[in-house]
């Protein structure tokens, strides 16, 4: 069966090649210094993959809770086409009313 190896020539580049296709003047290499040779390792810790600052989703920091409530059939039903309606999730529907709601006791008082 042929398998892939990494080899080195004698001017010093590196290949991969099938067993079989290694010539007198090349040696064969580890993978790891396949990469650290070829510049592969390099990039793969500079460019790839890994924490990177700024990226990814934004954290939001609020604590959130299940919580279930008893309501009436046509609360529900209003409460799933309002979301349906502006595009967001019942959770955002029922946040936005909560907001709104502590928004005019404010002004009242």
């Amino acid at each position: 069966m042929n398998k892939y190896v990494y080899v080195k020539d004698s001017e010093g580049f590196v290949t991969k090649k099938l067993n079989t296709e290694i010539t007198t003047d090349e040696i064969t290499i580890s993978k790891e210094e396949f990469e650290q040779i070829s510049g592969i390792d390099y990039y793969k810790k500079t460019f790839r993959g890994g924490a990177r600052k700024g990226a990814g989703r934004k954290l939001e920091y609020t604590v959130k809770k299940r919580e279930t409530f008893d309501m009436e059939e046509a609360d529900v039903i209003s409460l799933k086409e309002y979301a349906k309606q502006k595009n967001i999730s019942k959770n955002k529907a029922i946040h936005d009313a909560v907001e709104a709601l502590k928004e005019k006791d404010k002004i009242r008082m």
